[in-house]
């Protein structure tokens, strides 16, 4: 009967172990994982070039004379913006000129995107022109013996 009584002993503390353990509350749940985002900017005023090569022109417009070449990855700083162009300071020169905020990021590029080449339209062949039809004599057909 002692054994009896010690098997149901241990039998009744493990039940009142496995509530207890039933509520006790977690910790937080674990931090999600990381998910790999772009550096931020380092200012709202620095971008950088994702494109090969961008030119750098007089004003805001393609019809402006071009004054210098940025490449890849190079860095300005931002002055102003007007319709899609900004006006921007190539840090490392130090040149003034006007670029397509198109081609430009806040936040350095892993590679160069790719630019699509602008398509010309296609001239059409030209026709040949049809020629006159051959004169006919003029009179009484020749007689055939």
């Amino acid at each position: 009967m002692n054994l009896r009584r010690t098997v149901t002993g241990l039998a009744l503390c493990l039940m009142a172990l496995t509530m207890l353990m039933a509520c006790v509350e977690t910790g937080p749940p674990p931090p999600p994982p990381m998910v790999e985002t772009p550096p931020p900017p380092p200012s709202s005023s620095t971008y950088f070039v994702n494109v090969s090569s961008l030119a750098l022109r007089e004003g805001p417009t393609t019809a402006a004379p071009q004054i210098s070449t940025l490449q890849f990855n190079d860095e300005v700083a931002l002055q102003e913006t007007s319709d899609g162009w900004g006006r921007v300071v190539d840090v490392r020169r130090n040149i003034v000129g006007w670029a397509s905020m198109r081609y430009l990021q806040p936040y350095p590029a892993s590679g160069p995107r790719s630019v699509p080449r602008r398509s010309t339209p296609k001239q059409s062949s030209p026709t040949p022109k049809e020629e006159p039809p051959a004169p006919q004599p003029s009179g009484p057909p020749p007689k055939v013996m």
